[in-house]
Parts: C-alpha cells; structure tokens; sequence
C-alpha cells in the first residue's frame, strides 16, 4: 500500500494491509497473523500475542467466526462486517477504521485487526490482556484506620476505585493521550457540578498544549501542573489512597489518572493537604484535630529545630537556662568541631542511612537503617566526635520530618533546612527568623491556578464568596 488510507474503490488486498503493519511494528516477533475463511473468503487476523488474550481470541472470536453459514451470495460485502458484529462477536467493544496508521496504534494497545479481501475497512476488536498488579495496601502512606486499598499501575483499575467510592453520575473522566512516542493514556477526573470549571478548562489546555516524547509515571506531569513563578513548595498533590483523591474530588478538585502510575495527582493542590490524612475523620473529632496541629508542630520542628540550636548556643547563650547550659557546656568538651559542622554531619548521615534503607531489599532496609544510626551515632558520642545534645536535636528533626502524610512535602522540608542552618550559623536568630519571613511571604504568594495556597479548602472559600457576594 502507498497510502495511510484504503481507498474505497479498490478495497482491501491482505498481502498489502499485512506487509504495511509488518512494516510499522518492524516486524516485531510478538506480532501474529492468522489466516481464516469467512463467508468463503479469506481474511486475516493481525494482533500482538504479548497484548492480547490469545485464548479469548481463538475461542470467541475466531472459532465463531470459522462456522459461518451465511451463503456468500445472499450477502452483499458491504454487510458483511454488520453481521460479524451484530450476530457473531455482539457484545465485544469494536471499531472500524480505514487508517492504516490508526489501526496500527489499536493493535498496539491490543486490539486484534481482521481484515477480509475486498473490504473497505478493517475491523478492530479490543481483546487486550495485561497483567496488573493487584489491588493492595498503599506503601508510602500508611494507614491505621480506614480503607486498605491502594491505587495500581492500571489506569482502568484505579479508576475503577475511584468510582466504587464516588457512584455518582456527575463524576466525569475524560481520556488523552501524552508522549509522542509512548502514547500514553492519562484521564482526568472531576465531579461535573462541583469542579471549578475555570481550572478545569486551564487544565485542558495546559494538556493539549503541552508537547512530550514519552511519560512513564505521573510525577513527570509535575512541571506541567506547576505554577509559572518559581514556587519552593509543591503544587501537585500525589497520593497512593483512593480515599484522598475522591476527598479531594468532592472538594472541587481534578485528578489526574497517569496509565502505569500508581499515584494519582489532584489539582490544585493547596498548603493545608500536605497536612490532612482521611484518617483524621474516621475518629473521634478532638484526637482528629488535635494529631492535625500535631502535624503543623512536627513542621515546625523539622524546619527550625537545627537553625535555632546552632543559633542560639552560638549567638544567643544568655537565652538558655543556666543549669542547661552549663550542662551542655560539659557535654561538649573535648568536642573538635565547631556546632554547625556537627549538625551538617549528623544530618547528612541520615540522609545516607534513609537512602540506604529505601535502595536496599524491604526485608533488610529497616533493620539496616534502625541499626545503622544507633550504631553510628553511639560510635559517634563515645569517639568525642558528636556531643549527645547534637545528636538528640538531629534525631528529633529527623523524626520529625516523617510525620507529614505526603513523602515529596517532607523532602522539599529538608532542603529548606539546610538553608536556615547555614543562615542561623552566620547571622544567629536574625538569620532563622529572616529566612522564615521569606518562606511566609513566598507561601503567600503561591497561586496554583489562581487559588491561593494558604486556603484552607476550596469549598470554604466558595461558600465564603457566596456569603460575600451576598
């Protein structure tokens, strides 16, 4: 064939049809053709045997399709694809197409094409087989009370959870395709009369628009959905549970449903989800409120503990009880280093420690990473290397810093407190506090898709507009 198209007058010749897949697939070894006679002509059946339910195909498509009775001559050709859907595949999803190019992209997504002399048109039969992962407890958010399940790398999947919580018939997915060379399928997923529709429609376009060779996982969406200013903290909330994404959903955000990805993104995300678990309503209200304030002390200790230590024993003595600075005076005798060097050291030890955990194999990272810092950091006391109350300010940082429920908000933390110990070793208290007043203007400032990222929620804020406009 010299075209992407068949042209109706000639019709199908199946050696070419045949030779023009070979030739876009390359003749890859997982493709097949098998050769059968319908209505006493020949036609053939191209699928990918790595994509497709072979079995299925040979005994509910093919089989039937070889018992034809219809005679040929009280049939037209052009109906002869209207019967094979209508009385011997009726059930199956089909298609029809008379793009070479397009049919091709089908089998790849494993549909199988049966073509037949003669013909017009090619019919596509969606019989895909992929192996996925089972529905399983989320690994990166864990979960004490509340559903177990866990979103997979199947986008039909994952859907599939999303509307078994949400069984409502506003609840909307719409279906694209990024990666000019995976193609791969991303959905977008919204309750029809609660979304915003201005940031619905941003988000449209900013898909249709946006130009990609390939997309493996949801996070390579990040800068897509990101603010145009440079923000220090993220915009896009990734999550494991179906139960914050539809939390999310009912709040009148987007999701947006990567195939391949077991994360699902929400946009836009606000400063207040990095800090909300669903756990936090399935108890008693006090203990739910009170674990969430927890949560915003924890940031605070992640991000200043250090800064404000090395600050203060260095700059700002007179601040400190004196029973607990002559106490950490003793304690630091002998010590060769200046405070801050002992901090950077601590805290980059548990950085490799917390690397290594997460690289190693699961049965042995959490023993390697538990032993590993009461080992080193014993080691590192005894040796006059560290000093004890060092050690302990390093420790609570570090614990710290887990007890946010998003992974990527807790990384993004420790990069900031690098920052603020350098500036508390070099300007004291002026220093922590001038680097905070920063990071409050700069929080302030942050609008994903013009909501501001200090609101609590966007149905709080709706409701408020209302009560203003009003």
């Amino acid at each position: 064939m010299t075209t992407d198209e068949i042209k109706p007058s000639t019709g199908i010749n199946i050696e070419s049809v045949k030779e023009e897949i070979e030739q876009r697939l390359g003749g890859t070894s997982d493709l097949a053709s098998v050769t059968i006679r319908i209505f006493g002509e020949t036609g053939v059946f191209s699928y990918l045997t790595s994509m497709t339910n072979t079995a299925f195909l040979m005994e509910n498509v093919i089989k039937p399709l070889t018992h034809t009775v219809d005679p040929v001559d009280k049939l037209q050709k052009n109906q002869w694809l209207d019967r094979i859907r209508e009385q011997y595949l009726a059930g199956l999803t089909m298609e029809t197409s008379n793009d070479v190019e397009h049919f091709t992209d089908l089998i790849l997504k494993g549909y199988a094409a049966l073509y037949l002399s003669g013909m017009t048109e090619v019919l596509l039969i969606d019989i895909k087989e992929l192996e996925t992962r089972a529905v399983t407890e989320p690994t990166t958010q864990s979960v004490a009370i509340g559903p177990k399940d866990g979103f997979t790398e199947s986008a039909e999947t994952n859907i599939s959870l999303i509307r078994r919580k949400i069984q409502n018939p506003n609840l909307r997915f719409e279906k694209y395709e990024l990666g000019e060379i995976t193609m791969t399928s991303i959905y977008l997923s919204y309750v029809d009369d609660l979304v915003e529709k201005d940031v619905l429609n941003r988000i449209r376009d900013k898909i249709k628009q946006h130009k990609m060779d390939s997309l493996f996982a949801s996070s390579n969406l990040d800068t897509l959905f990101q603010t145009k200013e440079l923000s220090l903290f993220p915009t896009v909330y990734a999550s494991e549970r179906p139960d914050n994404i539809c939390n999310g959903l009912m709040d009148k955000r987007v999701a947006i449903i990567v195939n391949g990805s077991p994360f699902v993104l929400m946009v836009p995300s606000l400063f207040n989800d990095y800090f909300r678990s669903p756990e936090d309503v399935y108890q008693w209200f006090s203990f739910g409120v009170f674990i969430r304030y927890l949560r915003y002390l924890s940031f605070l200790i992640s991000l200043c503990m250090p800064a404000l230590y090395i600050s203060i024993t260095c700059y700002h003595q007179e601040l400190i009880p004196t029973m607990l600075l002559t106490s950490i005076a003793a304690q630091r005798q002998g010590i060769p280093f200046p405070v801050v060097f002992e901090v950077l050291v601590l805290e980059i030890t548990f950085e490799i420690l917390r690397e290594a955990g997460t690289r190693m194999p699961r049965i042995i990272g959490q023993s390697i990473s538990i032993a590993g810092a009461l080992v080193l950091g014993q080691a590192a006391v005894l040796a006059g290397f560290v000093s004890n109350v060092s050690l302990i300010v390093v420790s609570l940082t570090v614990i710290s810093g887990f007890v946010s429920p998003i992974y990527s908000f807790g990384a993004r933390i420790r990069l900031f407190r690098y920052g603020l110990i350098i500036l508390g070793s070099i300007l004291g208290l002026f220093g922590v506090f001038l680097a905070v007043s920063f990071l409050l203007i700069h929080l302030s400032r942050i609008e994903p898709f013009g909501i501001p990222y200090l609101t609590s929620s966007l149905t709080k804020r709706a409701k408020k507009g209302e009560r203003n406009a009003a």
